[in-house]
């Protein structure tokens, strides 16, 4: 399969309302990177950070007064363990099957079995003890607006840590796959175990909680108009509502990996058109 980082990505910004999801967890997004997407591998390529001390001087162009270091990242308390599915996948009590003793799981921190539809791709994202780390809300992000650099790239206002992540991505067949967090042979650390050994299961555990497997990206609203010719673009109200869910700019993917356009030949509704222009390719003239 070709793409299959991007058709995981696309599944799970599905299942979660526009969050996305990072293939590689052990390579961390903070929060307060920005930057913008590889359209071809779906991955965000960071271009600097808001709490980076570099930065303040574009805050000091739009406000003196402000420092980043006066509102550090918030790290709200552990939830409990976060299992993000998307369409045809289906999650199952734990049976391991006959080959394997239960008496092995007993200790598990987690196990479940998900079961796989067949003639499609499904997506599963397992987080232990997740946390998530944000920004301040409602108190930074009106600022951040105001920085013209900001236009077209995407900001990651908050990121889900956690101590221990599986991902899979299914074939197109129909299966059954069991996966349990167990207490590690060697040392104090946890491990994952998984009846399936598909190219497209990546586990791990991290003892420090630094792992980010899911995390949210904001673009600025570009709906902020002049009242008048001439006049200043008036700055936005307080709070975080100026920045949305943005379009990262790749078209859809098949359950094989290949570009998969939404319109059909030359043919784009008006709208879509007008949207796609501005939400989507602004992301690359930065």
């Amino acid at each position: 399969m070709v793409r299959a980082e991007r058709k995981y990505v696309d599944l799970i910004r599905q299942s979660t309302l526009g969050l996305f999801a990072n293939w590689d967890p052990e390579n961390p997004i903070k929060v307060g990177s920005y930057g913008r997407f590889d359209l071809d591998t779906s991955r965000f390529t960071v271009l600097g950070n808001i709490y980076d001390p570099e930065f303040q001087v574009l805050l000091d162009a739009v406000h003196g007064n402000f420092k980043m270091s006066d509102y550090p990242p918030e790290l709200d308390p552990v939830e409990q363990d976060m299992i993000v599915t998307s369409t045809g996948a289906r999650k199952h009590i734990f049976d391991p099957g006959p080959n394997t003793k239960k008496e092995n799981f007993k200790k598990a921190s987690f196990k479940m079995n998900f079961k796989f539809l067949s003639g499609k791709r499904s997506a599963v994202l397992i987080m232990h003890k997740p946390r998530l780390q944000h920004i301040p809300r409602n108190k930074v992000l009106d600022v951040l607006y105001r920085i013209p650099e900001f236009n077209g790239l995407f900001i990651v206002p908050s990121v889900y840590k956690c101590r221990a992540w599986s991902i899979y991505l299914s074939s197109k067949l129909e299966e059954i796959v069991s996966i349990a967090l167990l207490p590690s042979k060697v040392g104090f650390d946890l491990e994952w175990w998984c009846s399936s050994h598909s190219d497209f299961l990546r586990q791990g555990t991290d003892k420090d909680g630094f792992a980010s497997p899911l995390f949210s990206g904001k673009q600025k609203l570009p709906l902020i108009r002049r009242y008048m010719r001439g006049m200043p673009v008036p700055d936005p109200e307080p709070g975080d509502k100026f920045w949305i869910d943005g379009c990262p700019g790749w078209e859809p993917v098949d359950e094989d990996g290949y570009d998969d356009p939404i319109w059909e030949e030359d043919y784009e509704p008006n709208v879509a058109r007008v949207w796609r222009r501005i939400m989507c390719k602004s992301s690359t003239q930065w």
